[in-house]
């Protein structure tokens, strides 16, 4: 008896299942990391993305450049990175400025990167990523493209910085 009661609550279930896949009422399934690719994304500059802060650091004239760059690598340690050279700080404000969005990201990591600029004034500005992907001013993160220059300038702020140095050693 237990089995044959099994049975048809199995059978109800399947029912209810196949049958929830094909009504138009209930919502449709979330799509997967492959299919979040939408034209609405492809090609918007990063800036769309920003929060005004930000924004306001990306229309800084080369005039106005700030002082200090601290890329800041946060995996299973934390590690912080200076650079106060400005052509690097200007090559990675050029970079940020090329980037363009390719698409929302359902994947988050625990891998977190920041960008912190310091401007002579002592103001700061600062672009988080989640491994290779922006945290955007709504709290999404964004899979980005064209940002190849951006991460080898960063990449190198940590190979020049000192401490990383005698860490290699």
């Amino acid at each position: 008896m237990k089995k044959r009661g099994s049975a048809v609550l199995l059978a109800a279930v399947c029912l209810l299942v196949g049958c929830a896949a094909s009504d138009p009422a209930l919502p449709a399934e979330t799509s997967s990391p492959t299919e979040t690719s939408s034209p609405a994304y492809q090609g918007d500059s990063l800036f769309a993305y920003c929060t005004e802060r930000q924004r306001e650091l990306l229309e800084l004239p080369h005039e106005e450049l700030p002082v200090e760059l601290i890329f800041h690598h946060w995996t299973e340690t934390a590690a912080d990175y200076e650079t106060r050279d400005e052509t690097v700080i200007a090559g990675v404000l050029q970079a940020l400025r090329d980037v363009s969005v390719e698409s929302e990201s359902p994947i988050v990591s625990t891998d977190t990167r920041g960008l912190t600029f310091v401007t002579a004034q002592g103001d700061t500005y600062s672009f988080w990523f989640d491994k290779r992907r922006f945290e955007g001013v709504d709290g999404r993160c964004y899979v980005l493209s064209g940002d190849e220059k951006l991460w080898e300038l960063v990449w190198g702020i940590r190979t020049a910085d000192p401490d990383y140095q005698d860490l290699m050693r």
